[in-house]
């Protein structure tokens, strides 16, 4: 059970009659991960007590009114004060025996609003659509340096979601609201869709295009409950997530096709340079997008190993936020990589955001009219057995197919597992804190690796 830490504190902006608000800060151990930063920041609860006071009769130590206060208006400011606190204390501990966890801020704060009897209804028919357009529009007229300004794509995506909705409430002749909504109609909504896609297309959506609509309807969602918009159900369920069904199509580019990118002039599209240097990267090491975009910060140079110089680079493996300790490989830098570093000052180049990334790299390999047809397989949405298509690479040529072509590559050139497996896959095997950061080791097996391969006698794949 969590004895928080709180205080009072007050609004530092005095309101008209030269009174400042009075909040509850109350820390619990709450805390969420960053994706950016790869860290964990703690999340407080700031409840507004409704009640305000002049600064001079505030006493910051024992956060309540001074005596000065309490000649003039007695001690309701003080008792109230005391109430909220062991009120929003009983109420975390209430809702961690119930729930064997922490809350959300927004979810703390509701219960004791209502335990309270200060929460407020500000959701009476606010239109799921209308809410969308509301957002839609205020995100993409923000200042453009700030976090709530949003791309042209992502506007176009809830845009998107907004004509679904649409086409729902049409088709079942009602009006979907904030409050009002329920986990069965939230269902409902795909299935229907899904299905006039299929009147209109012959064909039902693939399960991951669904899944990425029911990712961008709960984050609406998420947005109105942060807004403390009462929902209608508990979308945070996970009976009310459709998961992406991971599926494993063999695409790959050949050698043949590593050396027309490598000798393709992009000299007159930024778009075309960018999408060139990520796949020629990726797939002579093997990173993952969610460390490609992070490569401009780290360095290449020469590691010695038994008096000889080897040059590689040293980088964090983002498997898995979850991941308790740092991931880390030493990889080589080959010829082809090289040649781009030169051609970069000797640094790695910056990446723009993973969506443009993707994008940029269809639109290169239909200019280099990669055409040549494979074999997709996907799901269809409510359908289980797998459907087996022929598509144009270009179409389908993705980011971790990078990764892909490094490993298929390897192997088709002979190199064992073992010896492909601590540059794409490091593990921390030992438990000592020595060891794990020996990075002695890591430069041992980047050079057996270069050694293996330098037998092989490929054009491309080389140190």
């Amino acid at each position: 059970m969590t004895n928080p830490k709180y205080s009072f504190f007050l609004e530092s902006k005095p309101n008209n009659t030269g009174e400042h608000l009075i909040f509850l800060n109350m820390s619990y151990g709450k805390r969420e991960y960053n994706v950016k930063t790869e860290k964990y920041k703690y999340l407080p609860l700031k409840l507004s007590t409704g009640f305000s006071i002049k600064k001079e009769e505030w006493d910051s130590e024992n956060n309540c009114g001074n005596l000065t206060h309490v000649r003039k208006n007695g001690l309701a400011l003080n008792n109230a004060l005391s109430k909220i606190k062991t009120t929003s204390i009983q109420q975390l501990q209430l809702f961690e025996n119930e729930h064997k966890k922490k809350p959300t801020p927004n979810e703390l704060k509701r219960i004791i609003q209502k335990e309270l009897g200060t929460s407020k209804d500000t959701n009476i028919d606010i239109s799921i659509t209308k809410y969308i357009s509301d957002r839609i529009s205020a995100r993409t007229n923000a200042e453009i340096t700030t976090k709530q300004r949003i791309a042209k794509s992502t506007a176009n995506q809830y845009t998107n979601l907004k004509n679904h909705i649409k086409n729902y409430e049409k088709h079942r002749n009602i009006v979907l609201s904030f409050g009002k909504l329920t986990g069965e109609q939230f269902l409902d909504f795909f299935t229907v869709i899904n299905d006039l896609y299929k009147t209109e297309s012959g064909n039902y959506y693939a399960h991951n295009t669904i899944a990425k609509e029911n990712k961008h309807f709960r984050a609406i969602l998420n947005a109105a409950y942060k807004n403390n918009i009462n929902i209608g159900f508990n979308h945070l369920h996970e009976d009310f997530e459709i998961k992406q069904r991971e599926i494993k199509n063999e695409i790959v580019l050949t050698i043949d096709q590593l050396t027309t990118i490598l000798n393709a002039d992009v000299s007159f599209s930024k778009e075309f340079i960018h999408a060139r240097n990520y796949i020629l990267i990726s797939s002579f090491t093997g990173l993952r997008i969610s460390d490609m975009v992070c490569l401009h910060e780290v360095e290449s140079k020469n590691l010695k190993h038994n008096s000889a110089k080897y040059f590689c680079f040293t980088t964090k493996i983002r498997k898995n936020k979850e991941n308790k300790d740092d991931l880390i490989a030493v990889i080589p830098v080959l010829e082809p990589i090289k040649d781009l570093l030169k051609q970069n000052s000797n640094s790695f180049p910056e990446f723009p955001a993973q969506t443009n990334i993707r994008k940029y790299i269809t639109k290169f390999l239909k200019h280099l009219k990669f055409e040549n047809l494979v074999d997709v397989k996907k799901y269809y949405y409510k359908v289980n057995k797998a459907v087996t298509t022929k598509e144009k690479l270009h179409d389908v040529f993705g980011p971790h197919d990078c990764r892909s072509t490094y490993i298929t590559n390897l192997k088709q050139l002979g190199i064992p597992n073992d010896v492909i497996e601590p540059i794409t896959h490091p593990k921390n095997s030992s438990n000592s804190m020595i060891d794990r950061y020996d990075k002695s080791s890591l430069v041992n097996k980047a050079v057996q690796f270069i050694n293996v391969l330098n037998t092989k006698n490929c054009s491309l794949y080389k140190y």
